[in-house]
């Protein structure tokens, strides 16, 4: 009996091992689903899906593709001076460039192929003011012979450090510096316009048509921040918008009588700006409306005035284009600038062989195309050397294609024209507009 009940006992267990008992997959469903449940209550709001759904990866939006390399074929100088005239003088007709030597800018000169010369410290350098102003007289020749307008010629003679061009003209402080001590508006109006008329009668003295001054960006934060050659606090007026707005208008107004072009600078302002763009890209992070009621008084207040140009600087203005630099941007020139500014005043830019262009997004040549489309009325290239090449290389094929806004041309055309520089070919270089205006009328012959 014990034997038989030992089998039977062993047979019963090989039974139980064998056939599952009763209630035994509901056991292991509840398993499964009780493991599930946790599996899900802990992970289903990352992955998205339940127990007998499918997984299907969410769709990963496309990269931004990269704006198409300009040029895609870089052309050479020669190339460049070869190529179809008419288009060369056209998009010529829209830079201003730096040169090492006179002899490296007159064939561009000679080809019909810039707007306008630079002049800076290496070209006076060592030199008598009488030299430099017989070489870019001889340039001037050349344009008349052409039948075109004058070269612009334009000069960075801010005062204080920036001072270009002393030797060999005379060194002056910064307006910054000889008002910082003044109580009132009578006598900083005063000592401004004494100020702008011994600087234009020595830029007049070289030929200086333009002059890219005065720093209009407010004087903000710590004298010692690292901005680079920016330098932008001792570069400065002030720091109140309504003694920058005045002092650049007083400015302003006497270099217009000596028909050269002062150039408010840099907007939409560097105030705020702890980066140096000449290397690097920087932006600027306030909002509009703190914009409207500080950096950006002076450039409202000044630039719709006659006979005044403004210098777009590059960095990137986030409360409108928080991607592309302003020099170039579509959205800041059309957007604030010229709709909301009521200006129709010349735009030039600022170097565009600095780094926040070279190094950005577009590269040289595709921010050249962009900055023409955008409205900007002239580029300012500080070297001819391969950058000239390459921008100048980008926009020719750009035009070839269609890719060009030649309505964005005929506007140009037509701001030029109401500049004090401009068409001297048949009579003698017309007063000022501004100097019109507040000239009285000719007395009646008795």
């Amino acid at each position: 009996m014990r034997k038989l009940a030992r089998s039977f006992l062993y047979a019963l267990l090989s039974a139980m091992l064998i056939v599952p008992p009763s209630g035994s997959a509901d056991a292991r469903t509840g398993y499964y689903k009780s493991g599930w449940r946790k599996y899900h209550k802990r992970y289903r709001s990352r992955a998205g899906i339940g127990r007998d759904q499918v997984a299907v990866r969410t769709p990963i939006p496309p990269i931004p593709q990269a704006p198409p390399a300009r040029p895609q074929k870089l052309l050479t100088r020669d190339e460049i001076l070869a190529s179809d005239p008419a288009r060369l003088e056209r998009l010529g007709g829209r830079l201003v460039v730096g040169f090492d030597s006179f002899s490296q800018v007159k064939p561009l000169v000679e080809k019909k192929a810039i707007a306008g010369i630079f002049i800076t410290d290496h070209n006076v350098r060592g030199r008598k003011v009488e030299d430099v102003a017989r070489d870019i007289d001889e340039l001037q020749s050349i344009r008349r012979a052409q039948g075109l307008p004058r070269l612009i010629v334009a000069a960075d003679q801010e005062g204080g450090y920036v001072s270009r061009l002393s030797p060999p003209l005379k060194w002056q402080p910064t307006l910054g510096m000889i008002i910082a001590k003044l109580k009132n508006d009578d006598e900083r109006e005063k000592t401004v316009r004494q100020y702008a008329e011994a600087q234009a009668r020595e830029l007049e003295r070289l030929g200086i048509t333009m002059n890219f001054g005065p720093v209009v960006d407010l004087r903000l934060g710590s004298p010692d921040r690292d901005d680079g050659e920016t330098r932008i606090f001792w570069r400065a007026i002030d720091k109140d918008p309504y003694i920058v707005a005045k002092v650049a208008a007083w400015y302003c107004d006497t270099l217009t009588k000596f028909n050269i072009i002062c150039t408010l600078k840099h907007f939409p302002g560097l105030g705020r700006v702890a980066r140096d763009t000449h290397v690097m890209s920087a932006d600027i992070v306030a909002k509009e409306s703190q914009l409207e009621l500080t950096d950006w008084v002076p450039f409202r207040r000044v630039m719709t005035e006659p006979g005044i140009a403004t210098m777009i600087g590059h960095v990137r203005l986030d409360a409108i284009d928080k991607t592309t630099p302003a020099s170039f941007s579509d959205a800041v020139i059309n957007r604030v600038i010229r709709p909301r500014f009521e200006n129709d005043g010349l735009l030039i830019t600022d170097d565009f062989s600095m780094g926040a262009v070279t190094k950005s997004r577009d590269g040289l040549g595709g921010a050249a195309v962009k900055a023409l489309n955008a409205g900007v009325d002239l580029i300012l290239l500080c070297t001819v050397d391969q950058s000239f090449d390459i921008l100048m290389s980008a926009l020719l094929e750009a035009d070839r294609n269609g890719e060009i806004a030649l309505a964005r041309e005929n506007e140009t055309r037509e701001r030029l024209k109401r500049y004090v520089f401009v068409d001297d070919r048949d009579l003698p270089p017309p007063a000022p507009v501004q100097a019109q205006q507040n000239s009285p009328p000719p007395a009646r012959p008795n």
